[in-house]
């Protein structure tokens, strides 16, 4: 009865293990997607003056809450440049900076958050550590699980988000049929398309950073799961 209430408790405490050290590594990658993100948004920015937030789209827009053509609003502002709207059109730049700042606005407060979770993020590895040493009795055994775990976590990791920018043509649809059943007809030629390549430009260098330290991680922890397992293997044999 005792041999298998300390098999039940060893189960326990390496399953707890493994949910801490998920939720630990679920912390570290938001804060370096969070962190790339915000070094990115010169490039969103720009991006959006490119492909997206221009004169044609602005015209367009005050177009459509009257009943003349954008170009004759375009004539409109250029003859009268203080009219209401015609600031905007004649410096599309200053709606691309006011998304850029808006966007800024809605992640703060998500980036601020995690950067006050880092210290509990550490504080999570070092008690999945000892968890795991509790389910195992054994500090190269600890190990090694952690090891496994940093390998499916990253693998996982990896694969997902390599597959963001294949998905996101799909997400962006079902984002738009959400929102509106008829907005596509409300919106400017290739909206959706070029809205893509604006997401895709800013996610770009978050992404590869995010899974260039995916690829440390697996090849890291693939080399430390082949020596705490012959280390743990090596040590068994000593014990017994």
């Amino acid at each position: 009865a005792k041999m298998k209430a300390k098999t039940i408790l060893q189960f326990l405490s390496r399953s707890f293990a493994g949910l801490l050290f998920t939720a630990a590594f679920f912390i570290l990658f938001t804060s370096v997607f969070l962190s790339g993100l915000f070094g990115n948004l010169p490039v969103l920015e720009s991006s959006l003056q490119e492909n997206l937030v221009n004169s044609d789209f602005i015209a367009q827009q005050i177009a459509s809450g009257s009943n003349i053509s954008s170009e004759q609003v375009k004539e409109i502002c250029r003859k009268n440049p203080a009219q209401e709207g015609c600031e905007q059109l004649n410096n599309p730049n200053l709606m691309a900076s006011s998304l850029v700042e808006e966007i800024t606005n809605q992640i703060n407060p998500y980036a601020q958050l995690i950067n006050k979770l880092k210290p509990l993020m550490i504080l999570l590895f070092v008690l999945s550590l000892v968890f795991y040493f509790l389910g195992t009795m054994s500090i190269y055994a600890a190990l090694f699980k952690i090891s496994i775990n940093t390998f499916i976590s990253a693998l996982s990791g990896f694969i997902i988000f390599s597959s963001l920018p294949k998905l996101l043509p799909g997400i962006v649809d079902q984002a738009f049929n959400i929102a509106s059943a008829d907005i596509s007809k409300e919106l400017p030629v290739n909206f959706k398309e070029n809205l893509i390549v604006v997401i895709n430009n800013w996610l770009k260098i978050p992404l590869a950073e995010l899974n260039t330290l995916f690829i440390y991680l697996i090849a890291a922890s693939i080399l430390a799961s082949i020596i705490f397992y012959f280390l743990k293997k090596k040590h068994s044999t000593k014990v017994n």
